[in-house]
């Protein structure tokens, strides 16, 4: 699968749904012959938030890949971070332009199907995957759950968005001046011949921000996300928190991923860390790929819903290798 077989829903939004067959033979999403062979409870929908600079498509294909050889009954919405929406588009201009990926989660995850003629259920609660990277895709997510609880919100819907995992790759951090230009020059093109003075443009403004967030006139967006990542009226508390991270990760402090791990498992919510030691930045895949889908896949796993544990024991289903999360919480 490659991004090709995603449909492109505008604004840096794209979506893959896969081809199911039911035991009626009524066929949905159709996209290749005959039905996968899915895991039991596998997500309904995982969500991607990529990362700043270095998000090209074969390196994102990498996840949107392996995601569905683990799960291919579930369906991808993949959002890309660019440097305009992390630090100049509102709150409200952003909130406009993540409209398709409201409506496509709503529609999946959150609706019962309104077509007569599909056997799909409703979802229960508890369905979704969201996968964040780095501090733009952490800041992309913060955005479409908030505006989207407050769409629910104001439909009479239950709130928050009823997450079951969240995986925090190479975030949240909490960036001074170097580490913020560092993750900013990331974004540039490495062999372009301008890149010297893009770089001197980009230190120029994220000082001016970071001035800016000094004397109040601008809110702290590192300090607020990191808040609003911990705050159970926004990210499901039910969820459970995954954190990925890299002792060798020039932008985003390891220790700073620790502290914010350590903030959310104070105030009760399920977490876990998996550290790596010479990954960089948003290349934690690339030291150890499968510790890094192992602890994706048995987090998922062990925070089935309660209604799920009696029939996940009658059924053989899993082929991976978990790591104990004792261990994960050691190796940081």
């Amino acid at each position: 699968m490659s991004l090709l077989d995603f449909k492109d829903l505008g604004d840096d939004i794209s979506l893959y749904e896969p081809h199911i067959q039911f035991e009626n033979g009524h066929r949905d999403c159709c996209h290749s012959p005959g039905p996968p062979q899915t895991r039991l409870d596998s997500p309904s929908l995982i969500i991607l938030c990529t990362w700043l600079g270095g998000a090209t498509s074969k390196r994102i294909e990498r996840y949107t890949q392996q995601y569905h050889n683990t799960w291919p009954s579930s369906s991808i919405l993949l959002i890309r971070t660019s440097l305009l929406n992390y630090v100049a588009r509102s709150e409200r201009s952003l909130h406009r332009r993540l409209r398709p990926a409201h409506r496509e989660i709503r529609r999946i995850a959150i609706d019962a199907c309104s077509n007569p003629t599909c056997t799909k259920p409703a979802v229960v609660d508890g369905g979704i995957l969201l996968h964040m990277f780095s501090q733009g895709g952490a800041n992309i997510a913060t955005h479409l759950v908030t505006s989207l609880n407050s769409i629910l919100a104001t439909m009479g819907r239950d709130i928050p968005l009823p997450l079951r995992q969240i995986v925090l790759d190479s975030c949240p951090g909490d960036p001074d001046i170097n580490s913020s230009y560092a993750a900013a020059a990331h974004s540039l093109p490495g062999a372009h011949p301008l890149r010297p003075l893009g770089c001197a443009v980009l230190y120029v403004m994220v000082a001016s921000l970071l001035g800016l967030e000094a004397t109040g006139i601008r809110k702290p967006l590192a300090r607020v996300m990191r808040a609003q990542l911990n705050d159970p009226g926004i990210f499901s508390p039910r969820a459970a928190r995954l954190y990925l991270t890299s002792r060798a990760d020039k932008i985003v402090d390891a220790r700073h991923v620790e502290a914010h791990a350590q903030q959310a498992a104070a105030i009760g919510l399920k977490t876990e860390i998996l550290a790596f030691n010479k990954a960089g930045h948003c290349s934690l895949i690339l030291e150890d790929g499968s510790a890094y889908w192992d602890a994706i896949v048995s987090s998922w796993e062990r925070n089935r819903l309660p209604e799920m544990t009696e029939i996940w024991g009658r059924h053989s289903h899993n082929n991976s290798s978990p790591v104990d999360s004792g261990e994960w919480r050691s190796r940081l």
